[in-house]
């Protein structure tokens, strides 16, 4: 059995706004969300809405709450891609930094960082809990650190 949407249906100003959405051109996800909310302001179940539109009917369900917390925002708001990142910002530029550190200056008897010797530094002085020498390895590379090379 289909749950219910207990998504509002869209109000006369916002139906004539997307209607001249739809006629102006629009990314594919784009469209598919204006549809689904006219689709929806007629009647339509989430579920045959998910059929006519040939998409999962959670997408249809995820579409319709958008709708219901940002409005006509959620039909051009752009969608969040990927995993959301793990190392903020901060921590990145400390790792940049340790990595032009010599390890001498630091007080460790070497005179040049490899990847396992600085990932062993970065967490045990805590800079983070884990990160595998790939990752660090990427990272030092963006960071364009004499490093990578």
């Amino acid at each position: 059995m289909p749950r219910s949407s207990t998504a509002r249906k869209p109000r006369s100003p916002e139906l004539r706004k997307l209607h001249r959405l739809l006629e102006a051109p629009l990314a594919t996800w784009q469209r598919r969300r204006a549809e689904t909310l006219l689709l929806h302001a007629a009647g339509v179940a989430a579920a045959d809405i998910a059929r006519l539109l040939e998409v999962h009917a959670h997408t249809t369900y995820a579409d319709l709450q958008a709708f219901g917390q940002h409005g006509l925002a959620s039909v051009c708001q752009s969608r969040p891609v990927g995993a959301p990142a793990r190392l903020s910002a901060a921590t990145v530029a400390t790792i940049w930094r340790l990595a032009e550190t010599p390890p001498y200056e630091l007080g460790l008897p070497y005179g040049r960082w490899s990847l396992a010797k600085l990932r062993a530094y970065l967490i045990r002085q805590r800079v983070l809990q884990a990160i595998s020498r790939e990752h660090l390895r990427r990272l030092l590379k963006k960071g364009a650190s004499s490093f990578a090379a």
